[in-house]
């Protein structure tokens, strides 16, 4: 028994020895070097502060609500529940149209705009990422080729344009006659309206009058007291397009970036009221006399309109009334329309806004 212990304990030293000696450590390898430190990266949460920082969000909010942008009466009272008009009149038409295209029914229960209205998710949460929803080149309503790109302010030329052209007004193919009746003050309006060559006004004794409206295919039928490109054409102006003149369609030099740089100063910035100090990034001084002589003139042409019985002067505003006019009259208040509704008395492209006035004032007799 002990011999049979004592060949046991030498098998165990025996198997030691043997794994000891089949473990062995190889040779020491090269001596190794410290690596190099990386860059630090800026912080992360300073690159979203610039704009979502506590102060920051406060600013931007309190000049927003001052914006017409966030007037609820635009989008409950006015146009926001329209399908047609939605997708510019409400916070859900907008998005519902930068998302699928379109807005494919009548909005329910429209809002006024609001932050996420333009803004949506970033993409590379980078400084300048400002995750627009509809950023891209835009091509024009009134015309359907015209296509605008200018980078942010592509935003803001999505609405800021005119619906159509003046030919959608004008029907040159065949005589055409309309008849309306006016009561009350529209009816003492009315009575020397324009109705065309062979048009009548008719006093029905109830304190109505009945007006035929006649429209040979030498004449234009202004067919509503909102006839007009628009109430905010200032795209097609910047693009020199939609109007009735000889002057070449370029959009007019540094002022094709206007809606960011002239309307979001650094006090005014979502408010997006134009500022003095905008103007002085390029001008030497504010253009002032040039925009209050551009007024004088458009003043002056809606009085030549006024006259010929194409639009109404109330006393605060100018608006369009029913009428028939000779191609070239209408031609001439379709480019005071332009003006009138672009309201940067020239601003926003001196050289063709003068064109406008310019083919209105001699076809008017305005010298």
């Amino acid at each position: 028994m002990k011999e049979l212990k004592k060949l046991m304990y030498l098998f165990i030293a025996l198997l030691a020895v043997l794994t000891i000696s089949c473990t062995k450590e190889g040779p020491a390898g090269p001596a190794g070097k410290d690596g190099v430190d990386g860059v630090d990266g800026a912080d992360g949460s300073v690159t979203c502060l610039e704009c979502h920082g506590g102060d920051v969000m406060e600013q931007v909010r309190f000049q927003f609500n001052s914006s017409a942008h966030n007037v609820g009466a635009i989008a409950v009272d006015y146009a926001g529940g329209r399908s047609y008009c939605a997708q510019c009149h409400s916070h859900e038409g907008f998005v519902e149209w930068a998302t699928n295209g379109m807005v494919a029914d009548d909005i329910t229960a429209p809002s006024a705009w609001k932050c996420n209205t333009c803004h949506s998710l970033h993409k590379t949460f980078e400084a300048t990422d400002y995750a627009f929803r509809a950023g891209d080149a835009v091509t024009l309503m009134a015309d359907g080729a015209t296509v605008v790109d200018h980078g942010n302010n592509n935003t803001c030329m999505n609405c800021h344009q005119s619906r159509g052209n003046g030919d959608r007004y004008d029907n040159a193919t065949e005589d055409m006659q309309y008849t309306r009746t006016f009561t009350g003050e529209d009816a003492d309006a009315y009575l020397n309206a324009a109705v065309g060559p062979n048009g009548s006004v008719t006093d029905n004794g109830d304190g109505s009058i009945t007006v035929l409206f006649d429209v040979p295919t030498t004449h234009v039928y202004i067919s509503s007291t909102h006839a007009g490109p628009h109430h905010g054409p200032q795209t097609n102006t910047f693009a020199g397009v939609g109007g009735y003149s000889t002057e070449s369609g370029e959009v007019f030099g540094p002022h094709s970036d206007g809606c960011v740089t002239c309307h979001m100063g650094e006090a005014s910035g979502h408010s997006f009221k134009p500022e003095d100090d905008n103007c002085l990034v390029c001008h030497t001084s504010v253009p002032t006399s040039s925009m209050d002589n551009t007024a004088d003139r458009i003043h002056a042409v809606g009085e030549a309109l006024e006259a010929i019985h194409a639009v109404h002067f109330d006393g605060e505003a100018w608006h369009p009334v029913y009428a028939s006019l000779s191609r070239e009259n209408f031609q001439a208040f379709w480019n005071f329309m332009i003006v009138l509704e672009d309201r940067s008395n020239g601003a926003h492209n001196p050289p063709y806004v003068k064109a406008l006035l310019s083919e209105a004032e001699a076809t008017l007799g305005i010298n």
